[in-house]
């Protein structure tokens, strides 16, 4: 396993989730938008600076904070 945050993989990267850390509030969110482990994510973009990250989630395409894309953990070995 090559465990990694949203933020440290390359655009064009396909991953899956593996964990998402945070409070009840946070994985309510990421639930809302479909965003769960197991999930298959492609990282579309990111913005320098600590810009939002875009991923695609099945045909949603989304993005979000840099800091909530810090507490996301995919795996891009096994997708």
């Amino acid at each position: 396993m090559d465990i990694k945050d949203l933020t440290q993989i390359t655009s064009g990267e396909t991953v899956r989730v593996v964990e998402i850390n945070g409070g009840h509030r946070f994985r309510e969110k990421v639930d809302a938008i479909g965003l769960r482990v197991g999930s298959r994510i492609i990282k579309l973009s990111a913005q320098i600076l600590r810009g939002p990250v875009t991923i695609k989630i099945g045909s949603t395409k989304i993005a979000i904070g840099h800091s909530m894309a810090k507490k996301i953990l995919v795996d891009g070995k096994n997708t």
